[in-house]
């Protein structure tokens, strides 16, 4: 096959380039965006000449699409991609609906194209060396794993006119965990490395009440439990809200033979301890010590390593890069796709099953099932 032809539309898009222009498949050739002065000065940033004000236009002339649009056009952008025969790339979540989920994961089989959910946090050096020691067995039987996503976006809730930004509906214009893939995503890579379904049956939410901007109906921390399908527990808590430092990631896997957590706030890397399980009866006290992640990273193939090292420097620590690339890898069929629509689908889901939860005092609620 020859070079892959991808189009970007949405600003967010272009922290992505680096990495579609570093693989050999691909070629980034256009560019969309409503604004017609934004769309001028990321044409030239990128030294993009093929720009596009519709996005319908655009898609005549590409092969597959990166979506980076605000969250309420993904699915609906997605559709109209796959149904003209272009391979979709979108950013998180993937929809704003159920029914949105559906659609897309319907759309998908449908047309046999590929669709990748752009979650870059399960690309992280951290996160992928667990990921290799989940698939080797090194913590043993797994049933708990946590994820957490502390980021004070209040800034980003209107215009500098002071206008309300898309955001102010669609993540704080709703109770409940409305953004959840960054800490579920790689949580549940992990389960299925490590041969335990990642498939969320319910989810409870409980909120802990407005407090910091009274301006939206949007609690300032909420916890989340997701149960997954054969026993397993996730939590995930989310504040956008509290004034205080970002702690944009904290994650947690636990094991019956290993467990791993980050660091907190970037203070520190990450630990792990793995070993096994005292015999039956009375013991000598076993000694149970921490190792940093670091002393694993030789488990990460050689050219992955080489990846990693090539997206320093570029956006969420080097995640955009890498998101881009296996993007065209799993389009070109020489890597498995990272994130399918299904898991797309289940994420996403997680995170309104949490909105309907919490508006019912924290009921759990069932996850519709995207496997069928």
């Amino acid at each position: 096959m020859g070079s892959l032809r991808i189009g970007i539309v949405g600003k967010r898009g272009s922290a992505h380039a680096a990495g579609f222009r570093a693989h050999p498949g691909a070629d980034l050739v256009a560019i969309c965006e409503a604004d017609p002065a934004a769309l001028e000065s990321e044409g030239i940033s990128l030294g993009v000449d093929q720009r596009y004000l519709r996005f319908e236009e655009m898609l005549d002339h590409v092969d597959a699409v990166f979506i980076a649009t605000p969250m309420q056009l993904h699915a609906s952008q997605a559709v109209t991609a796959l149904l003209a025969g272009k391979h979709v790339l979108s950013e998180v979540t993937a929809c704003v609906s159920l029914e949105e989920c559906q659609l897309l994961v319907d759309t998908v089989r449908q047309t046999g194209l590929t669709y990748t959910m752009a979650e870059n946090y399960i690309f992280s050096e951290e996160n992928l060396t667990v990921q290799a020691m989940a698939e080797r067995g090194m913590f043993g039987s797994v049933y708990f794993g946590e994820g957490e996503y502390v980021h004070d976006v209040k800034s980003y809730h209107h215009f500098a006119d002071g206008g309300a930004s898309w955001r102010m509906r669609w993540q704080v214009g709703e109770p409940g965990n409305t953004y959840p893939t960054h800490s579920l995503g790689p949580v549940s890579t992990w389960f299925d490395a490590a041969g335990h379904s990642a498939q969320p049956v319910s989810v409870a939410c409980w909120g802990s009440g407005i407090h910091t901007d009274p301006e939206h109906p949007h609690d300032d921390t909420t916890e989340t439990l997701v149960r997954l399908q054969g026993g397993g527990l996730v939590r995930l808590r989310l504040d956008m809200m509290s004034n205080r430092p970002s702690e944009t990631s904290f994650y947690g896997f636990q094991g019956t033979h290993g467990v791993f957590e980050s660091g907190r706030g970037g203070r520190g890397a990450g630990q792990v301890w793995v070993g096994e399980n005292p015999p039956p009866g009375p013991v000598e006290p076993i000694h149970l010590n921490w190792q940093p992640v670091s002393d694993y990273y030789e488990l990460l193939p050689s050219v992955t390593k080489e990846r990693i090292a090539e997206a320093k420097g570029s956006g969420h620590g080097g995640g955009d890069y890498l998101v881009a690339y296996a993007f065209v890898d799993a389009v070109l069929g020489v890597a498995p796709n990272p994130v399918d629509v299904v898991r797309a689908a289940e994420w996403t889901a997680v995170g309104l099953c949490s909105t309907q939860s919490i508006r019912q005092g924290g009921v759990p609620v069932t996850v519709p099932n995207f496997r069928k």
